[in-house]
């Protein structure tokens, strides 16, 4: 009789954006899944939906009445992690990443909202904590959990942040190694700035995807000294077209950024000039936020908008389709520098584009809005772009042809070996 010998893999798994209206979410999703099973090809790569609802009972108010924080947080990832099951009784994960068009985001009535609490309030009830234990079980049993936020450590961010870094740690305790990746950290908060640098100086990975983000973390008190390389949506794999042109301009503008700096009135104004001459099509990799904002344009002769119902690849290959592309958002200017669509970033009130484009070796490429004489200077970008289209896309080539291979090279290198852990982590001594 032959004797069966059953092999144990590892298992890696991403915390991530599993199902997304924004275009931008869904590619980075996807990069780094299929980085990570490149990496560990003989490990099980499974996803895990981010910020499930079930956390939204911690919250950053409660921590703060704590004589010390850092101790009441650890203490709390202590709690759930002898809470959980020795092994999930079911597997939440999946392969699969989804854009969901229907998705909506709601952006009216926000502080009222935020003052309810309504979904903190469900949570309190118990609901669901069966199902998010087992995913706790899942997630603290893997050999390596690795957590992609993408831009969840914006400067406001407050509950969402804390609850990535609760599972971080809850896992941390647990023995799974653990990576935090692709960050623009840019929290205000005090308290979950050192928090954060209290979980990160346990990783056995800290990625920025930005140097500004670095010198802010240690501005505001934070030791941990991450490596930098480019957003990892760059690792794409999107098949070119060969478009050339001749749809006019896009316009991939943060309206939500723009109203909340005062800058309506001058985009007014741009988009009127500009739909004369060339014709605009608004889009966006987040649609449902700055749908709601485009409306009277779209009374206007010369103005459409395209691009809703499309998934993170055709997307990316319906920006190449254009003469030039004018963007404040990140993911629709890395999409298009890798369909071969003509970028011109725009800038405001962040640096995540600014990071981006210094980071593939386009330093000062972004022109920030409300700095001197920006609309002019938009303006003419554009005539210039117009002029010679293929030289503009020979530079943007260039540059991310090398970021491309610093940063799957510099991952390969900096993500730790695994080996299986053979079983559920021993969990008696934090009980």
């Amino acid at each position: 009789m032959s004797e069966t010998i059953q092999t144990v893999h590892p298992r890696v798994v991403l915390i991530t954006k599993t199902a997304t209206q924004n275009q931008g979410n869904q590619a980075l999703s996807i990069a780094w899944r299929d980085f990570l099973a490149r990496r560990y090809p003989d490990a099980n790569v499974r996803l895990v939906e981010r910020a499930p609802g079930y956390l939204k009972r911690y919250t950053v108010g409660e921590l703060k009445r704590a004589r010390d924080p850092v101790a009441a947080f650890d203490a709390l990832a202590r709690k759930l992690v002898a809470r959980m099951p020795a092994a999930p009784a079911r597997d939440p994960s999946r392969w699969a990443v989804r854009h969901d068009h229907e998705q909506q985001q709601v952006l009216r009535f926000v502080r009222l909202r935020k003052a309810l609490r309504l979904r903190s309030r469900v949570a309190a009830l118990g609901l669901g904590e069966k199902d998010y234990l087992d995913r706790l079980a899942f997630i603290c049993t893997a050999d390596l959990v690795v957590v992609n936020p993408a831009g969840e450590f914006q400067a406001d961010a407050t509950d969402t942040a804390l609850h990535y870094l609760l599972e971080t740690r809850c896992a941390q305790l647990a023995g799974a190694r653990t990576a935090f990746v692709n960050l623009s950290f840019e929290l205000e908060d005090k308290m979950l700035v050192a928090l954060s640098d209290h979980v990160f100086a346990q990783c056995d990975l800290v990625e920025f995807r930005d140097t500004e983000s670095v010198d802010y973390l240690a501005e505001n008190g934070g030791r941990t000294r991450p490596i930098v390389l480019p957003d990892g949506a760059a690792m794409s794999a999107i098949e070119r077209t060969g478009g050339t042109g001749g749809g006019g301009l896009a316009l991939a503008i943060n309206a939500l950024q723009v109203r909340t700096h005062g800058l309506t009135g001058q985009w007014d104004g741009i988009i009127d000039r500009l739909r004369t001459r060339h014709g605009i099509t608004l889009t966006s990799n987040e649609w449902s936020t700055d749908f709601p904002f485009w409306q009277k344009y779209l009374e206007l002769d010369g103005i459409e908008c395209e691009g809703r119902t499309l998934p993170y690849d055709e997307y990316a290959r319906h920006l190449a389709g254009f003469d030039a592309v004018v963007s404040s958002r990140l993911h629709t200017c890395v999409l298009g520098l890798i369909a071969g669509a003509p970028i011109i970033p725009v800038e405001t009130g962040t640096f995540k584009l600014t990071g981006f484009f210094n980071a593939i070796g386009m330093d000062g490429e972004p022109i920030r809005m409300g700095d001197g004489d920006w609309e002019a200077r938009i303006e003419a970008r554009i005539e210039d772009v117009l002029a010679d289209r293929d030289a503009t896309l020979k530079r943007q080539d260039e540059c991310l042809f090398d970021a491309r291979s610093r940063l799957v090279d510099g991952l390969t290198a900096a993500f730790p070996e695994i080996g299986g852990r053979g079983g559920a982590a021993d969990r008696e001594n934090y009980r």
